[in-house]
């Protein structure tokens, strides 16, 4: 798309020297900022990070602001496969530079600048900017290695925040120390522009995943703001637009992202932030805003938002998840959706369209604190003011196979049914095809759990031994014990989508996502949804070569479940209750709590969550089953 649009001429001749581009306003350039303060949340934004800045300094009294990243950390990994020990003091050290960085910007009285200096100086000392998950190692060592640079994720995003630092503090850092300023500079050319420009061996150059937009526009974004070399600027953009162009090719024209909502922010969300410096650095002539596969790969994060804080965790998604603020509001700006601005600034008011701004600014684990409070801060009005957001009661996603159907417009109000076919090899799968949620009143039903900490098990050959991740985690059939498996040809077959009037229904076939060993001819899950009756209805028909057959569908839900009467369950959400009815006859059910000690587990779901095992058992090799789910009246 990018390049058969502009080839290396089209850059040559549109990017701006890079001395005449102002993605941000400098810190010299006084009325800038202080213009920020004329709105009354900027005022109170303004004493809240120098307020982080003032305790900073307090605490480099002791020597703690720049936390120690020791070997033996970065060892964990490769000995234990704990990543957490060393990424959280590693993007500590980031996100203290990003509000030391961001306080002088504000303040403008130079309070901030040694310990800027100080940071900037325990960065550029580090072995490596690649994490201890991604490094590239020689066999049985537990360390990096030091000839060649390990360019990851996180490596390109350091790179990004020290030529952000330096562009916004460039003059003031010379004046301190031009010594320091040419180890920044130096540094980011060595460990991250040289190699990209060199070599083609990186696998996110393939473009298969949220690591090449992510990895391409921090490289891009870095080198725009550090080289004044504009050939080798050219060439390089050039090479990038290449990866993106590539990522971009594995999107249907949907705009489904496999990788969840969770990672969109680093998906689609970080292409944005390619093709909007490609688009600032040539004041708009550089731009594939107008093509429809763009705005469907924005809007998705719309589509996948069930209520509230709650989106479709599919994938390795939290179930919670605080959207990217200003990436989705400049996108939805950019390609003329509102509904995305609407999202954007909805989040910021903790999903009240009256409520106050956070004065928290949005922040994610990973050390792109200062772009993301630069963003904030120009990118999104402040006196913006949210409409209440409206869905559509259908969101069908035909090349991904996801479903959201919804009883009503208003997020709160009604039921929710979400459901995925797909196959079991996308990006950060889950062996989970048929999978369900269900939402009523803006909360959670039936959940998917999600995914936990992430740990070396997690992207290694034991991934589907993790019990949230395999198919017994989740609310597809399990034949006689056996589970779906991993791999693209376990996929669901003959999927079928049809609307009239208030009626939903999605059939899929879903034998083709289980070996040979579960014995299937035919397994169809029917979902049914109806508007006009309020009901929700998940129907399973299978036939094996022989009997007896057993089916286990196990359910997971937040509230307390409650039974009723023969076949009939109630799930506590509040105001009205979650119905869940079954036929006795056919069905047996067992409830029980399964205690959560993964934070990040619980991060979505508290301390526990209730199990509702279903399990249909049949002498003969065919049968079918039903699962209705509706309010309390």
């Amino acid at each position: 798309m990018l390049t058969e649009r502009y080839d290396l001429d089209s850059l040559r001749a549109h990017l701006l020297p890079t001395a005449e581009w102002q993605p941000f306003p400098r810190a010299r350039q006084r009325e800038a900022w202080e213009g920020l303060l004329h709105s009354p949340l900027n005022k109170q934004r303004y004493a809240y990070v120098v307020g982080q800045a003032e305790a900073l300094l307090e605490q480099a009294q002791s020597g703690g602001l720049w936390p120690s990243l020791p070997a033996t950390l970065y060892m964990e990994f490769a000995r234990n496969g704990n990543r957490n020990r060393f990424e959280e003091p590693y993007f500590q050290r980031r996100q203290n530079l990003a509000t030391l960085v961001l306080a002088e910007c504000l303040e403008y009285q130079g309070r901030f600048l040694d310990e800027t200096a100080n940071g900037i100086w325990a960065i550029t000392e580090e072995a490596t900017w690649c994490i201890s998950a991604h490094a590239e190692r020689t066999a049985g060592d537990v360390l990096p290695r030091q000839d060649r640079q390990s360019v990851d994720l996180f490596a390109c995003e350091t790179a990004m925040v020290l030529a952000e630092a330096y562009y916004l503090l460039a003059d003031e850092l010379m004046a301190l120390s031009p010594a320091l300023c040419a180890r920044l500079l130096g540094e980011i050319e060595r460990r991250i522009i040289e190699p990209v420009e060199q070599r083609d061996d990186f696998f996110w150059l393939a473009g298969r995943n949220n690591w090449s937009p992510w990895c391409a526009s921090n490289v891009t974004g870095a080198a725009m703001l550090v080289l004044e070399d504009m050939e080798r600027l050219a060439r390089l953009t050039h090479k990038m637009m290449a990866v993106v162009d590539r990522f971009i090719s594995q999107y249907g024209p949907d705009g489904g992202c496999d990788e969840g909502p969770g990672y969109w922010g680093v998906a689609a969300g970080a292409m944005l932030l390619f093709l909007e410096t490609l688009y600032s650095r040539s004041n708009g002539r550089l731009s594939v805003y107008d093509d429809p596969l763009i705005a469907n790969m924005g809007r998705f994060i719309v589509n996948v938002h069930l209520a509230g804080p709650w989106f479709v965790n599919f994938a390795d998604a939290a179930a919670r998840i605080d959207p990217r603020r200003a990436v989705v509001y400049r996108y939805g700006e950019r390609v003329g959706d509102q509904s995305m601005c609407d999202l954007a600034l909805l989040s910021a008011r903790n999903w009240d369209a009256e409520g106050e701004v956070s004065l928290l600014f949005n922040s994610h684990h990973t050390g792109a604190d200062l772009g993301q409070r630069l963003r904030d801060l120009w990118w999104v009005p402040a006196d913006a003011q949210p409409q209440p957001l409206q869905q559509d009661t259908s969101a069908w996603l035909p090349d991904l196979q996801v479903l959201v159907a919804r009883e009503s417009q208003i997020p709160e109000q009604g039921l929710i049914l979400a459901a995925k076919g797909g196959h079991n090899a996308e990006n950060h799968n889950h062996n989970d095809i048929g999978q369900f949620i269900v939402f009523l009143d803006g909360q959670p039903g039936i959940i998917d759990i999600g995914v936990e900490t992430y740990s070396r098990k997690t992207f290694s050959p034991q991934r589907y031994d993790i019990w949230c991740i395999r198919s017994a985690g989740h609310n597809v059939p399990l034949v006689n014990g056996v589970e779906q498996a991993a791999g693209r040809e376990y996929a669901a077959g003959e999927v079928r989508f049809q609307r009239d009037g208030n009626v939903q229904r999605l059939a899929m076939q879903l034998a083709g996502a289980y070996p040979p060993e579960a014995g299937l001819t035919d397994l169809r899950r029917v979902f049914t949804f109806d508007g006009d009756a309020s009901a929700i209805s998940v129907e399973d028909t299978f036939q094996r070569v022989d009997g007896p057959t057993e089916i286990v569908v196990p359910l997971y839900a937040v509230y307390e479940v409650e039974q009723l009467g023969p076949g009939l369950l109630a799930i506590g959400c509040s105001p009205r209750r979650l119905l869940v009815r079954y036929d006795p006859a056919t069905v047996q059910v067992t409830i029980e709590t399964v205690e959560l000690t993964d934070n990040r587990l619980r991060g979505s779901w508290g301390d526990r969550l209730q199990r509702i095992t279903c399990t249909y058992r049949q002498e003969g090799k065919q049968g079918s089953y039903r699962l209705v789910f509706e309010p309390e009246a």
